[in-house]
């Protein structure tokens, strides 16, 4: 400032001197303007790294999320493989006993027929009642898991609704708390 008066001549050097004061006076309202100024800065600054933050936190969970499906896939089709070996083998397994037990009950049954004529015929008679008692019991347990699977669906599907009412619903209630807060924030000015 000094060396630009150095310049100034004349009037223009009593115009620089009289309003010099008057510039480097400070008003209350000048530094509380300046004041405000330099806290709105570090809110927008503060503001930005919030939002950079988040960003990052947000593709970093994105990222963590994608690395576990990734990693669950095989894993998830290992064990639906060897679920599926499982109930091969067991259903393999439950029609050799059922076999085994079978052939094994028409041959007491026939022996019994020797000693006790018509026993063949009885026994015959309760193994296609069995079978077709069997058939029922599997057709009935069909139509339960059948039953069960839509019944679980609709109440899946109920608590996801309610689950996403319910997200929508806390959102609206974040979202006027925050514009109570901003309102709130412009009548205190």
């Amino acid at each position: 400032m000094r060396k630009y008066a150095a310049t100034l001549t004349g009037p223009a050097l009593i115009l620089f001197i009289a309003a010099a004061p008057l510039a480097a006076q400070k008003t209350p309202g000048n530094a509380s303007s300046s004041a405000n100024n330099a806290v709105m800065s570090q809110v927008r600054a503060l503001d930005q790294k919030e939002k950079t933050d988040l960003q990052n936190l947000s593709r970093q969970m994105t990222d963590l999320r994608q690395m576990h499906q990734n990693d669950v896939a095989p894993l998830d089709q290992q064990l639906s493989s060897l679920n599926a070996g499982f109930q091969s083998a067991m259903k393999s397994l439950q029609d050799q006993y059922e076999t085994t037990h079978h052939q094994f009950g028409e041959q007491r049954a026939m022996l019994l027929n020797l000693i006790k004529p018509g026993y063949l015929a009885l026994y015959q008679q309760e193994q296609q009642s069995l079978a077709n008692l069997k058939s029922e019991e599997d057709q009935a347990a069909q139509s339960l898991r059948q039953q069960e699977d839509s019944e679980l669906q609709a109440v899946r599907e109920k608590y996801d609704a309610q689950r996403k009412d319910q997200q929508q619903q806390y959102a609206a209630q974040r979202r006027s708390i925050d514009s109570q807060f901003e309102a709130d924030v412009k009548a205190s000015k």
